[in-house]
């Protein structure tokens, strides 16, 4: 962080007060080096650099717990007990800077674990070290101006210990903090974090989009679906949250990051969405199966009179084949006779006939096969499972084809109306897409259902389908003539097994999971409902829409 950032010269405070754990090593090198670095990066308005060394453990230990100190530098040469001191201090209100005398990613994450602020590779002058005491100083001394409690590591072991992944950037998008939740998501160390831009961990614009905004100071918005990239080329979905962090001058100066994986979670949304389709299929499965045994039944009739036909034809050929022998011949008479013959079977078996009848029989059993194509097709789209990412989809298609699934089960008691309009693709995942128009055509069809029951009397109900292009998106609404659903029933219809079916009609699951598909997509679900009258479901989807994350199936 940058003393601009921070408003250095506006705090007014003490000179720099430092503790040097180099104890009995010998000559004094860290302190001098130390001040001299601080001194010479300049820090305006503080007064002189206090550095004091200690020569034992204890000394150590103690005046750290007296004094207020901003900065304690260990020296890892220390061994045992270079690690005691960081453990005694790490909740003190000082920063803890570790220095390596022999270059370990291993050992430098173990620091950062331990509760170090940030650990140096000694150079031949310790540049790096006194560039990062001065860094670790403005933090301390920004956080206490800012009112903030000043434990800086306190918060520091709070950050490393959260389950969730954290990551803090300074006002350029660069990585200046990832605790070890962040380190295991984005598959790389601190030590190869620290510098690197937020930016190019992040696979999908709409998570650059939020860090931007954050950066920019733009409160922090709800939890967003997205993917970061990691360092094995790999990618993890997660929900990202970026907020701003402002410094003292009331300006952004970094942003802070979290997230969480969302792997498992994926895997079992898509175990229930999964569930959810077979469940469904379960329902179709008789009207399915009735649909599909229709032109079963006409492709077996056929077949069996093409089988016929088919004998009656050889009976033609061989009177053929009888008069093409004789006509080879020299016997008039006996090409004569074969000719009447042939004659005299092709009358009698109306050739005419069976073969308009033939070819009628073989395209009635093409379209019949071709109407079971179908049928398997639907069902083979609707029970597959999305890809990891979204595709341009055709929303006319995607209802189309649901409601050709679902129209066996209903087309005994409902009309259905399609209005399509023009639509443009959206991106998406159609297998979802289809799942919610799934779920709301089959209650449309229960409520018809059961309406008509009701009303103690044959009757139809209406099924709507209307799509439109609609403020950015696409408008899709489904719509019935059924019961309706009851005022007070109304606000508690997406809720997670909330049914008003009764017991073994429905899980009441089906519009919650509906309600969350949509949501993840950026969209919206309303309902429109006036009891015996029908129910209209309306569905908003963007053409540019961001993934939100949800804690919901």
């Amino acid at each position: 962080m940058t003393s601009d950032s921070i408003g250095w010269g506006k705090l007014g405070a003490a000179g720099p007060h430092i503790l040097v754990a180099e104890l009995d090593l010998g000559p004094r090198v860290l302190a001098p080096s130390i001040a001299l670095g601080v001194i010479s990066i300049g820090m305006p308005s503080y007064g002189p650099v206090t550095v004091e060394t200690a020569a034992s453990l204890s000394e150590c230990i103690d005046r750290a717990h007296r004094a207020n100190y901003d900065l304690v530098v260990v020296d890892e040469s220390l061994g045992a007990e270079a690690e005691e001191i960081v453990a005694r201090l790490r909740c003190g209100g000082a920063s803890l800077v570790v220095l390596q005398r022999t270059p370990s990613d291993a050992a430098a994450l173990a620091w950062f674990r331990r509760g170090a602020a940030e650990v140096v590779l000694a150079d031949r002058d310790l540049a790096a070290l006194r560039h990062a005491a001065r860094e670790q100083i403005e933090r301390v001394r920004a956080a206490r101006a800012g009112g903030a409690p000043g434990d800086v590591s306190a918060a520091d072991g709070i950050l490393r210990h959260l389950g969730s992944a954290v990551v803090l950037v300074d006002a350029s998008g660069e990585i200046t903090f990832a605790n070890p939740a962040a380190e295991q998501i984005l598959g790389s160390s601190m030590i190869d974090l620290h510098g690197k831009p937020l930016r190019g961990f992040l696979a999908e614009e709409v998570g650059e989009s939020q860090l931007a905004s954050a950066l920019a100071g733009v409160a922090a918005t709800p939890a967003i679906e997205t993917r970061v990239r990691r360092r094995d080329g790999s990618f993890v979905p997660i929900a990202l949250s970026c907020g701003p962090v402002f410094g003292t001058d009331g300006r952004p100066g970094g942003v802070v990051a979290a997230f969480r994986d969302l792997s498992d979670a994926q895997q079992w949304r898509a175990h229930v969405l999964q569930t959810e389709k077979m469940a469904s299929i379960g329902q179709l499965a008789a009207g399915v199966a009735h649909e599909i045994n229709n032109p079963m039944g006409f492709i077996h009739a056929n077949l069996f009179q093409m089988t016929e036909y088919v004998a009656d034809l050889r009976q033609i050929w061989n009177r053929a084949e009888v008069l093409l022998k004789t006509i080879g011949g020299s016997d008039p008479e006996a090409v004569r006779i074969a000719a009447a013959e042939l004659s005299e079977a092709a009358t009698e078996l109306d050739v005419g006939f069976l073969l308009q009848d033939l070819a009628k029989a073989i395209r009635e059993s093409q379209e019949g096969s071709e109407r079971i194509r179908h049928i398997v097709q639907d069902l083979r789209d609707f029970s597959h499972q999305d890809t990891g990412e979204r595709v341009l989809a055709d929303l006319n298609q995607c209802l189309d084809s649901t409601a050709n699934i679902v129209w066996p089960m209903m087309k005994h008691i409902v009309v259905l109306s399609k209005h399509y309009g023009e639509l443009p693709p959206v991106p998406c995942y159609p297998m979802q897409i289809k799942q919610v128009f799934m779920n709301l055509l089959v209650n449309a069809y229960q409520a018809i259902e059961e309406a008509v029951a009701i009303r103690a009397y044959p009757g139809i109900g209406t099924v709507t389908l209307t799509t439109t292009p609609n403020d950015g998106g696409v408008l899709v609404e489904i719509a019935d003539t059924g019961t309706g659903i009851a005022p007070d029933h109304l606000d508690r219809i997406f809720d997670p097994f909330f049914t008003t079916k009764k017991v073994g009609a429905g899980t009441g699951l089906g519009l919650s999971t509906s309600f969350n598909i949509i949501r993840r997509h950026g969209g919206t679900m309303r309902v429109e409902s006036a009891l015996g009258r029908g129910t209209a479901f309306k569905i908003h989807l963007p053409l540019l829409g961001e993934e939100i994350g949800s804690d919901l199936v």
